[in-house]
């Protein structure tokens, strides 16, 4: 027994020393090194791990449970982005924004799909009725505004004041991938940032709300990209013949490609943020955790939708690849969040997420 613990502990070592890296990611921009950005993705599998082990030592009455608390505990500040026990709800809509953030994946249109659940999110949406909806994947060329789903949707919101990037985007040939709607008055619009020539960018919309100027930004950072024999390396993982070592080498490419990029659009965006003579409320699929570099840039000072007032785990993502809190959404530090709500759907790998912001 005493090789067998002297074994476990050198992979709790190993674990330990890869959580503990794990808590740079936020602070270390890919662009300089981005390893450190994939072992902010893997955060929450290294604290699942350091758990285990801990629950390992404690049953053969081994103090050596310490070295993974004292880890965790160092590193405890990044635990709520991940678990919360703080439903916050109100009923007082009284100077608050009901919002809505959704990636909703072209309503499937490109996954070959029936639409099963179309009567489903049609009643969330108006049981929620939000005040403001941001849609990212909202529209490609390989869709048409003729589409039921989406005659429905418009008919849904023709009350909606909206704005999209479909014709200011000089030779952007995505469609209206961004999107959003308000029933707010809409006072002015544009583009926070396009640092990258695909349907990945983010929009804004000024709109008056209880007498006051809210700055509303939709932000869809940049895809993984990872295609369907990706996913089956990373569900089925070997390392046993030459294919194999390429076909990680490429997973491993389009990480650092996607880590990097998201670092240059999440730093236009805080430039943008900081330049605002307005309160912000932003929110989108971020494609990365709250654990990444990307995250920490944008959030700064602004409070965390989930964290004011969400339950249970935080998971955003529902497609092949583990699950994380992608979708975010973040706003001025003097707001309050209530209700917060994530819901998924079968024709999208993504979850929908509300809140109720309040104002004053």
């Amino acid at each position: 027994m005493f090789i067998i613990h002297r074994i476990i502990f050198v992979f709790n070592t190993l674990v330990i020393l890869l959580l503990l890296m794990s808590y740079l990611a936020p602070y270390v921009s890919p662009q300089v090194f981005w390893p450190f950005a994939f072992l902010g993705l893997a955060y929450p599998i290294l604290l699942l791990s350091n758990i285990i082990f801990i629950i390992y030592w404690l049953i053969f009455f081994r103090l050596k449970f310490m070295f993974s608390l004292a880890a965790i505990i160092i590193g405890f500040q990044f635990v709520p982005y991940f678990v919360q026990l703080n439903a916050k709800k109100t009923t007082d809509y009284n100077n608050s924004v009901k919002l809505m953030s959704f990636n909703m994946k072209y309503f499937g249109a490109f996954e070959g799909k029936k639409l099963e659940e179309p009567d489903k999110f049609f009643e969330i949406l108006e049981k929620i009725n939000p005040d403001i909806l941001c849609f990212q994947e909202f529209k490609n060329v390989g869709t048409t505004i003729e589409a039921p789903m989406y005659k429905r949707l418009f008919k849904a919101l023709k009350n909606y004041n909206h704005y999209n990037t479909y014709t200011e985007v000089a030779g952007f040939k995505s469609g209206k991938n961004v999107v959003l709607f308000s029933r707010f008055p809409i006072i002015d619009s544009g583009i926070v940032e396009q640092e990258i020539d695909l349907g990945n960018y983010t929009i804004f919309c000024d709109v008056i709300a209880y007498g006051d100027t809210i700055r509303i930004i939709n932000t869809h950072l940049k895809s993984i990209h990872f295609e369907g024999n990706d996913y089956a390396a990373i569900k089925n993982i070997e390392i046993d013949n030459d294919s194999s070592v390429v076909k990680y080498s490429n997973i491993s490419r389009k990480l650092k490609a996607a880590f990097i990029d998201r670092a240059k659009q999440s730093q236009a965006v805080r430039n943008f943020i900081d330049e605002s003579p307005y309160k912000i409320i932003l929110c989108g699929d971020f494609n990365d955790s709250p654990t990444s570099y990307a995250f920490r840039t944008i959030k700064r000072n602004m409070k965390d939708a989930f964290v004011e007032s969400g339950s249970g785990l935080g998971r955003t993502y529902v497609g092949q690849m583990p699950s994380f809190r992608i979708d975010q959404m973040l706003f001025d530090p003097s707001f309050n969040a209530y209700n917060y709500y994530a819901k998924a759907f079968e024709f999208s790998d993504h979850k929908m997420i509300s809140a109720t912001i309040k104002l004053k």
